[in-house]
């Protein structure tokens, strides 16, 4: 009887799915491309048939492979989550916590209670992942985050949520914009104007939308960008009205950068949401992580 595939062996074929060719894999996981492939064989040998198939620029899962590689990720995540239970049991001296977090809320409010649990259990060790709100959530439903923090709760009947930060959701424009001449600007001065967003999947752009069509106002082009730094420099350089958190224009507000543009009987506040799976079992590192957060 052929012997099941190790963790190891999983998790060489998850790299070789992110990084699309071996030789990629190979030096993520800093071993040889002979030993890749010969996981990759092992997988293949197990399951009967083939993982990847040649592509122009290198390889891709077969249908089966798409399959192995899904339940890849999810195997991983689990052992991992396995991994810190353990190492809870030895109090907070050591372990590890992966934390999630949308855009806005991982570079505005993360940051400073991340320091605070550092100075409180420096063995604990910390890692981010940032991306949009419907990135983030996705990643806590696989368990590839132990919780994450985002811009809107999810509708995902496996994840528990409960709002931690509150938020403003503001326009501006770069300084010398005609439209601060006449301000505060009524809802309906502010349609037929080009605006600056971030990408679909992001709850700052999607709140945004929402509270323009609650407005009256109806923007002629939309430019969608994929970051917030990317949607302040696009208004920096005039190309229209930005719409993001309050707190992520602040630097660019004290230096002289962008200005918010006042419009009349504008409402657009929102929470940020702890988002974390309901089957989970907090571990001591997270109880204290989240113990220092604001309620």
């Amino acid at each position: 009887m052929i012997e099941r595939p190790s963790l190891h062996a999983l998790a060489v074929f998850r790299a070789v799915i992110e990084h699309g060719t071996m030789t990629a894999a190979a030096e993520a996981e800093g071993i040889s491309q002979p030993a890749i492939s010969a996981q990759v064989k092992v997988l293949e040998r197990y399951y009967g048939t083939a993982l990847l198939q040649r592509t122009g620029r290198g390889v891709a899962p077969t249908a089966t492979g798409q399959v192995v590689a899904d339940h890849a990720r999810r195997i991983l995540a689990l052992a991992d989550e396995l991994d810190r239970l353990v190492h809870d049991l030895e109090g907070l001296k050591h372990g590890r916590l992966v934390i999630g977090a949308s855009s806005t809320v991982g570079e505005q409010f993360l940051p400073a209670h991340l320091g605070r649990f550092h100075a409180a259990y420096p063995g604990i060790a910390l890692e981010v992942q940032i991306g949009n709100t419907g990135e983030i959530t996705a990643a806590v439903v696989a368990r590839e985050l132990d919780f994450a923090f985002v811009g809107r709760p999810p509708e995902d009947d496996q994840l528990i949520a409960e709002p931690v930060f509150a938020d403003q959701v503001v326009a501006f424009v770069a300084p010398g914009d005609p439209l601060l001449r006449d301000v505060p600007l009524s809802p309906a001065t502010l349609s037929g104007r080009q605006y600056v967003l971030r990408e679909r999947g992001s709850a700052t752009r999607d709140l945004a939308l929402h509270c323009l069509a609650a407005a009256g106002c109806e923007p002629a082009h939309v430019i969608e960008l994929g970051s917030n730094e990317a949607v302040k420099r696009a208004v920096e350089a005039g190309l229209g009205i930005g719409l993001l958190s309050t707190h992520a224009i602040e630097a660019e507000r004290l230096a002289g950068l962008l200005a918010d543009l006042p419009i009349t009987e504008w409402e657009c506040g929102r929470s940020f949401w702890l988002i974390r799976r309901r089957d989970r079992v907090l571990t001591r590192a997270e109880q204290a992580f989240l113990a220092l957060l604001p309620r």
